[in-house]
């Protein structure tokens, strides 16, 4: 498991002429017999960046001012991870809340049987993390990056703090709670009622919606690859069946795969397949 090279958005504090890493060369632990690698930490951003103009990008801090959006950058931290770390583990202790500022993720859920089951995928300016801080449980789920990805970091104490202080941010938080709610819901219910192709696309339309990038109102490409075991743990299915409906939807010419990126062809003709 890799950790991600962790860097503070605080203003430079190092001393004049003091190196920029505060800390030393990278170490190394195992953790759940796979390797986790840690990163150095920085005081300093890079000098091309824009923190402020990027914080104003994510919908939770939209209604900050200036100068609370320059306080939040006192205590927050950013992280770079590649494709393929996972960024927290099922099970871990809870005590920071995520936004995504690049990248992409996948949250997935390891059941009692040792089954992966993926939950979501969350792309730029979504977050996560914030069951742990509000009921103090460990983490529900593994979350893995599923590109490059950087996030940032708010701890415990400050997540609660910034709540307190600019409430408003309740009802960002509370309508990505309710929609994932929602969505886990009709999920569980699809299984019961909706056959495997029926929930294939479903779940196709739902990351389009999500992730996609729009050729026309009716061509939707979802940018991120997905092999077909990863969508068949998102359906309840198994790959071999994912690949006998995949190349059916093909003959039908409902979508194309390109090197494990989906473009949805015909979405109104999906959608049919849900009624």
């Amino acid at each position: 498991m890799h950790r991600g090279a962790e860097r503070s958005w605080k203003l430079r504090e190092h001393r004049r002429g003091a190196p920029d890493d505060a800390d030393g060369p990278g170490s190394t632990a195992e953790c759940h017999g796979r390797r986790r690698i840690q990163g150095r930490t920085r005081r300093s951003i890079e000098p091309q960046e824009d923190p402020i103009c990027l914080l104003r990008k994510v919908p939770l801090f939209e209604s900050l001012a200036s100068e609370d959006l320059r306080s939040l950058l006192q205590i927050v931290r950013t992280r770079e991870y590649p494709r393929g770390a996972v960024l927290v583990t099922q099970g871990d202790p809870g005590d920071e809340f995520v936004i995504l500022l690049e990248g992409s993720v996948k949250v997935e859920l390891l059941t009692p049987e040792g089954k992966e089951l993926t939950l979501t995928m969350l792309k730029t300016f979504q977050f996560f993390g914030e069951l742990a801080l509000f009921d103090d449980m460990p983490r529900s789920a593994t979350v893995s990056a599923l590109e490059d990805t950087r996030v940032m970091v708010l701890g415990k104490q400050d997540f609660h703090r910034m709540l307190e202080e600019h409430p408003r941010m309740f009802f960002p938080i509370l309508r990505h709670l309710t929609r994932r709610l929602r969505i886990l819901t009709e999920d569980v219910a699809s299984l019961a009622y909706l056959d495997a192709y029926s929930r294939v696309a479903r779940k196709l339309l739902l990351l389009a919606e999500q992730l996609g990038v729009s050729h026309s109102p009716d061509e939707v490409l979802i940018p991120h690859p997905l092999t077909h075991q990863e969508l068949a743990n998102l359906v309840g299915a198994t790959r071999e069946t994912v690949t006998k409906i995949l190349n059916e939807m093909k003959d039908k010419g409902l979508l194309s795969i390109d090197q494990h990126r989906i473009t949805l062809l015909c979405k109104a003709e999906l959608m049919r397949a849900l009624m």
